[in-house]
């Protein structure tokens, strides 16, 4: 009986698995960790790109909040008050030369101090009690300096009459102060005409400017000391943030504009820190450039670039990050990422820029211990234009306290300046500081700081 053979059958998927060579396992386990390594790799572009983002952000957004409250921050503690010195813990601020003032209770308490005298303790310095401009006296505990050394206004700090007025600017009314010579009080005749635009700097405030005011007057100048947008008292911008100058000049043309039409024949130009770069800025694009006849820069804001840069580096901020924050503050695009209704034109605002379009004679002093504004932009602008510029470092002070360092010193040099550049020859002999640091203070002075 024969039989047919039996037909093969295809294998099986069982069949097939065991006869199949295995898969290796390395093999398997390279795929899983490639695609999970793709995907983290993903995740963290993502992550360091985002965190790059938002750290640029803050960081182009920092210099552009105004922050008013940070003035009034506690840097320095009292450990005695003795009738003719204080002790205070020793610090860069209260180990530094000069003269300077103290406050608390937002200048409740206000007094003037002098050079330091001694060292108590290792841990403490004496300096020598000069004035209190309050009734209430200095007390044992957290302190805050004030640079502007003077308190409250003209009036109250110099017994220079002193007027509120109202400035019409492209945001709305500015106010500023406004001193008017008066002989009387031993200003020289013949010179009102003169004004002195007074600008205060960044998160300052118009008290910037006591420390200039009984000079300009002694010299018959009449004094306008202004504010701009987003200053406590004036009208914001629309974004209500800084910007840096590039659009506060206008603030200051509209100063000028008052001045102009109020009986100024020529106009002095100051301005500290922010408010130096603002005069640089207002001096190049103001359409009233014939009537601006000298500016006077203390620790100027010459090259915003280089202040950025410098205070990033010194947060150890990557260059990436740096160079995204600048990008923000510089473009159309990264504008709208900081909140800025339009870029900052900070190519404007560099000592290149400025050495090529400055026309004025120019008075600029800069704190060589400067840990605000470095110096160096200052001094490469003054190096480019010998012409026009006469440059004054000043060794052992800080951010715009070159008055504080030596105030006979700073207005004998700005006094010098001012007689030439304004042909001011008949004023007279000029005894300086022309209000003494140590003088009582005055009925109805108060320790705020304005």
């Amino acid at each position: 009986m024969s039989s047919e053979p039996t037909p093969q059958r295809p294998p099986g998927l069982l069949q097939r698995a065991l006869t199949s060579p295995p898969i290796r396992p390395d093999l398997a386990r390279w795929h899983e960790v490639a695609v999970m390594g793709a995907i983290g790799a993903a995740a963290a572009f993502t992550l360091s790109g985002g965190l790059l983002t938002l750290g640029a952000r803050v960081m182009a957004r920092l210099p552009l909040v105004p922050r008013e409250g940070l003035r009034g921050r506690p840097d320095l503690t009292v450990r005695a008050v003795h009738e003719d010195r204080v002790h205070l813990d020793a610090n860069p601020t209260s180990l530094r030369g000069g003269v300077m003032a103290l406050r608390q209770n937002t200048g409740t308490a206000h007094v003037r101090l002098g050079e330091v005298i001694g060292h108590p303790t290792p841990r403490t310095v004496a300096r020598q009690m000069l004035a209190a401009d309050t009734d209430v006296p200095l007390a044992v505990d957290r302190a805050t300096s004030n640079g502007f050394f003077w308190a409250g206004d003209p009036r109250t700090a110099h017994g220079l009459p002193t007027t509120e007025v109202h400035i019409e600017s492209p945001v709305g009314h500015m106010p500023a102060w406004l001193v008017r010579p008066d002989a009387v009080r031993g200003a020289a005749d013949g010179h009102a005409d003169t004004w002195a635009i007074l600008v205060h700097g960044h998160g300052s405030a118009r008290g910037e400017a006591l420390r200039v005011i009984p000079l300009l007057h002694r010299l018959g100048l009449t004094s306008l000391v202004i504010t701009y947008r987003n200053d406590a008292g004036a009208p914001a911008s629309a974004d209500r943030m800084h910007h840096l100058g590039s659009a506060e000049w206008e603030d200051t043309e509209a100063a000028i504009e008052f001045a102009l039409a109020h009986g100024a024949r020529r106009i002095l130009l100051m301005g500290w820190s922010m408010g130096g770069g603002i005069v640089l800025r207002t001096s190049v694009r103001s359409a009233h450039r014939e009537q601006i006849a000298a500016l006077v820069l203390d620790s100027p804001a010459v090259d915003w670039q280089d202040i950025l840069i410098y205070h990033a580096t010194a947060l150890k901020a990557p260059a990436p990050m740096r160079r995204l924050a600048l990008w923000m503050m510089t473009s159309q695009m990264g504008a709208r990422m900081v909140r800025l209704h339009e870029p900052l034109a900070l190519h404007e605002m560099t000592p290149s820029y400025y050495a090529e379009h400055l026309r004025h004679r120019t008075l600029l002093f800069h704190a060589m211990d400067d840990a605000t504004v470095p110096p160096e932009p200052s001094r490469l602008l003054a190096a480019r234009r010998k012409d026009l510029i006469e440059y004054v470092p000043v060794d052992g002070a800080s951010h715009t306290r070159e008055w504080n360092r030596d105030p006979a010193r700073y207005e004998r040099r700005l006094a010098d300046f001012l007689i030439d550049a304004l042909d001011l020859e008949d004023v007279g002999e000029i005894s300086v500081p022309v209000r003494d640091p140590a003088a009582p203070a005055l009925e109805g002075s108060i320790g705020l700081r304005l």
